[in-house]
């Protein structure tokens, strides 16, 4: 009796099959277009399932933990407001090297030494803390035009001066490029970046040097040794 059955049921789907073979032929075009949407569905419901399974399934084993990340793109150069920082959420396993909650206060005021996109978790290396002038420092400004400094400088970058002479204070149009390495302070692009101004962190002598000339240009110099910049000589 129930192998009678099993042959009944098998035989009522064969036909059910032949039946539904003969109405795709019949419209074979107007069934391509009405399954082509529903099956890709389908399908992405599948693929994006599997991929918050494989989330779901990494994080089982591993406790999260909130960390700091960035609160929207940073550039390179850029100095750290409260707004700027975010709490992300990262695995135990991983957040040994970000920065924590109670470490967060530590990054205002510090500038970016890289590119961050938003929600990045924080590192400390990341960021560059600037200390307070020697008495025998001093910040100068210049203005310097587009093509006189590197299209990637920032804030925090060490680099050399070359000056020309101001032709209404000195004879000399000869550019003279000074040794001692200099930090750059801050720098503001004009809206247009044909200029920028630049803020200097320098000894006293380059920074009387700086304020005198006429044009100012920024260099760098390959494998230059690293000097305080009180510690370096005007040539």
């Amino acid at each position: 009796m129930a192998n009678q059955t099993v042959v009944e049921n098998l035989t009522r789907t064969r036909a059910r099959a032949m039946q539904d073979r003969v109405e795709t032929t019949q419209s074979e075009h107007t069934a391509k277009r009405r399954w082509r949407i529903p099956e890709l569905a389908v399908g992405l419901v599948l693929m994006l399932g599997g991929a918050l399974g494989a989330i779901l399934l990494s994080r089982s084993g591993d406790s999260i933990v909130i960390v700091v990340g960035a609160a929207h793109d940073l550039q390179r150069g850029d100095k750290i407001t409260p707004k700027d920082l975010v709490a992300v959420e990262t695995s135990q396993s991983l957040s040994g090297s970000f920065i924590t909650e109670a470490q967060a206060s530590a990054l205002i005021g510090q500038t970016a030494l890289v590119d961050l996109q938003a929600s990045t978790p924080l590192t400390v290396s990341m960021f560059s803390d600037q200390q307070q002038l020697l008495p025998n420092e001093a910040l100068t400004s210049a203005a310097i035009q587009q093509g006189n400094y590197p299209i990637d400088l920032a804030v925090g970058d060490q680099v050399r001066i070359v000056t020309v002479s101001d032709i209404a204070l000195s004879q000399n149009a000869l550019p003279e490029l000074f040794d001692q390495v200099v930090t750059i302070w801050s720098l503001n692009k004009s809206e247009n970046n044909d200029s920028a101004l630049v803020t200097f962190r320098s000894s006293l002598d380059l920074s009387m040097a700086i304020a005198k000339a006429g044009e100012v240009h920024i260099v760098r110099v390959a494998d230059f040794q690293q000097q305080s910049p009180a510690a370096g000589s005007q040539d």
